[in-house]
């Protein structure tokens, strides 16, 4: 459950509204019931401060949230696209991924074209049980035998090939994931990072019931500017991303508790295996 922290405080309904104008705006965007759970007042209370804010032309109003995107801003970027972007760097990371899944293992695999490579490489030996709101991810799956999925049901965005919405949300309820094998667009010193609203709830709350997240990202993600944050740097236990990760960037990460694992253009064997558990 969302939890409210010293950020939210506030004296007046007028002090609330600016530090809500203020977090969409570091955020790109969220629900009403998130923000909700934020402020710690009705979905009411939050649904007129919002009227007035987006009144004022501070916001951006969106079915069920809000934001500070404009509407193609929000729509993201056609996963086709991304798809043919930096593929030698993230075949070796989802290959490096890979050793990291341990036997009976329960894993989610976020939407995006290097969780989907690294869907494609899991073995059929392990007995795994994969949770996913992927399409890519449950068409590649569903030719492994050796694997229990578990599909998020909802809307299909076609220009993410992934489902969201109340369905998705509700699936993931009660459910707990060893290992959430994490996506992102973007990558800067305040977080991760996706092209729209709907996938960054989805990962928040697949974030919320993992044990371990690791990232599968390439170093392209840190000169890539997207508008919706996922997380910050402190939901993440561990990052791959190949080696042409800038010395700034891993200078700016070393801030942080991260596990960094850096691979080539062939991933290294003998990975270490997550027993589900933070490193």
């Amino acid at each position: 459950m969302t939890e409210t922290d010293g950020r939210f405080a506030y004296a007046s309904a007028s002090e609330r509204r600016d530090i809500l104008a203020q977090y969409v705006i570091e955020q790109g965007y969220s629900t009403i019931l998130e923000l909700s759970q934020r402020f710690g007042v009705s979905e009411m209370t939050i649904r007129r401060d919002v009227a007035r804010l987006v009144g004022e032309g501070r916001l951006r109003g969106f079915h069920g949230g809000v934001g500070s995107l404009s509407p193609v801003e929000v729509s993201g970027v056609d996963y086709g696209d991304r798809d043919q972007k930096m593929g030698e760097a993230k075949r070796a990371i989802a290959e490096h991924a890979v050793g990291l899944v341990g036997a009976g293992a329960v894993i989610a695999v976020d939407a995006g074209t290097t969780a989907a490579q690294f869907a494609a490489l899991l073995p059929q030996d392990r007995r795994l049980q994969v949770i996913t709101h992927s399409l890519p991810a449950i068409n590649i799956l569903s030719n492994n035998q050796g694997v229990e999925i578990t599909g998020l049901g909802g809307v299909l965005h076609q220009e993410s090939l992934s489902f969201s919405g109340p369905a998705t949300l509700a699936a993931l309820a009660n459910l707990h994931i060893d290992t959430l094998f994490l996506a992102a667009s973007g990558l800067n010193e305040r977080g991760a990072y996706c092209g729209n609203s709907f996938d960054a709830i989805t990962k928040r709350a697949l974030i919320d019931v993992s044990d371990t997240v690791v990232l599968l990202a390439d170093s392209s993600k840190f000169e890539t500017s997207a508008m919706v944050r996922t997380c910050e740097w402190d939901a993440i236990d561990r990052l791959i991303v190949d080696s042409g990760l800038r010395p700034e960037d891993e200078r700016m990460l070393a801030q942080f508790d991260i596990a960094i694992e850096k691979v080539g253009a062939t991933a290294a064997s003998g990975s270490p295996e997550l027993a589900g558990s933070k490193p």
